[in-house]
């Protein structure tokens, strides 16, 4: 367990001092017997929209069951991550958790979740990918809610297109590029419209991968870790730098700032941006946006169009629950298919269970989706990274480097490979 908390240090002092309710696992709460009212602690980040549908399936449930309470709260997201650690490490957790997918790993591993009741009958309903962060030594330790995918879609503007008298959409890589050359305008300042924008924190790393699966290739080498030094990998990183330094469709000048690659594309600030489907509702919401498609992006070869995902948010529940039956209960009564799939309209997301994606019902309510939910067979879960952060941020970090002509592609590559190898080791 060292590993998970060792870098709390004030996050948990602070735990106890919290104001936040007390979890239902800690203070001696049984479930069920008797006719006891059964209390449930249950959190999540906040999110309105995945806030606002949780309550009505708390509601709904808690009317159902009127000997269940559940208490719910979310926090902001830029803490929950820290304060679930303490609230585990101060072995005083929820009973149930929204956690993210990459999370899991490190509760699963020490012990601290309890497995999902028929977890390898349950696990058949859901793709791979979603699922693939919440297992553990062949056992399943939470449930998916939805497929955190950021490929194979891309957003247009689908009348800069038709104002060059161009094919729409591109059906090729090699139609992308020509088109993304095209479409990019420039001015005496820079570049006024970017061709093809993948440059963002999570699309050049997963565009990397994604090319190299494309590609019949692999990333993962033996004993947890990376080889990208195929020549898989190093055609595909020497692609995307191409797109930056040869083919100028886009560059990298507002990488790292704070508005998203999504927002210049809304603002027409590029004619292709390559992001995941959750920038749709941003735009409708944010943008009010009309002018605007969610198209498929061409695979990078003739295999079809492979990519590696994170699992997303999910839900877990705590081994110190006294209440785990009635926990799993209420996650089984929210994964159900027709309540699932109201959570995934409700919250713009992408489904985790293939009855819900597979249902044309939910593409007929959120015609937006259609891309993406065509393409979650093709996807594989990213792998078990134990730092997301700092596994993102060396491609990120030498992707420049390579843009900038610092650094060869070769190089960098080696460099990213060591860097997150080590990062891998320190949590045998």
């Amino acid at each position: 367990m060292a590993s998970l908390f060792a870098a709390l240090g004030l996050s948990v002092a602070l735990s106890g001092c919290s104001t936040a309710p007390t979890p239902g696992t800690a203070d001696g709460n049984a479930g069920g017997g008797n006719g006891q009212k059964v209390k449930l602690v249950f959190w999540s980040h906040q999110a309105e929209a995945f806030n606002d549908n949780y309550k009505k399936l708390i509601d709904s449930y808690m009317k159902a069951h009127p000997n269940v309470e559940i208490s719910y709260q979310s926090f902001p997201y830029d803490v929950y991550n820290q304060k679930l650690k303490a609230s585990f490490s101060a072995q005083n957790p929820p009973d149930i958790a929204e956690a993210f997918g990459t999370w899991v790993p490190e509760y699963s591993k020490n012990g601290l979740l309890l497995e999902v009741p028929g977890g390898e009958e349950a696990g058949k309903a859901y793709y791979e990918a979603p699922l693939g962060g919440f297992k553990w030594d062949g056992k399943l330790y939470g449930l998916p809610l939805e497929f955190n995918i950021e490929n194979g879609g891309m957003l247009t503007h689908p009348k800069m297109f038709s104002d060059k008298g161009l094919a729409y959409p591109p059906k090729t890589w090699t139609e992308l590029v020509d088109s993304a050359k095209a479409l990019t305008v420039r001015d005496g300042s820079g570049m006024k419209v970017k061709g093809f924008d993948f440059i963002s924190g999570d699309n050049i790393t997963f565009t990397f991968l994604s090319m190299i699966l494309q590609q019949n290739g692999k990333y993962w080498g033996s004993d947890g870790h990376v080889n990208f030094q195929t020549p898989e990998a190093v055609k595909a990183m020497t692609t995307l730098k191409d797109l930056v330094v040869r083919d100028q469709v886009t560059d990298l000048t507002a990488f790292g700032g704070q508005l998203d690659s999504s927002d210049y594309f809304f603002k027409g600030g590029a004619a292709m941006t390559y992001r995941g489907p959750w920038t749709i509702a941003a735009g409708l919401d944010n943008y009010k946006a009309k002018d605007f498609e969610y198209v498929p992006v061409p695979s990078f070869t003739d295999n079809p169009p492979s990519f590696a995902a994170e699992s997303g948010w999910g839900l877990v529940v705590s081994k110190k629950s006294k209440a785990s039956k009635e926990a799993w209960d209420f996650i089984q009564f929210l994964s159900s298919k027709e309540n699932l799939k109201a959570w995934n309209l409700g919250t713009f997301t992408v489904p985790a269970k293939k009855e819900v994606a597979e249902d044309p019902e939910f593409v007929s309510k959120n015609p937006f989706m259609r891309t993406s939910v065509g393409l979650l067979p093709h996807g594989q879960w990213i792998g078990l990274i134990w730092d997301r952060d700092h596994f993102f941020k060396q491609i990120n970090d030498h992707f420049q480097l390579m843009v900038s002509g610092k650094e060869t592609v070769e190089n960098g590559l080696k460099a990213i490979e060591k860097a997150v190898n080590d990062n891998q080791d320190q949590h045998k």
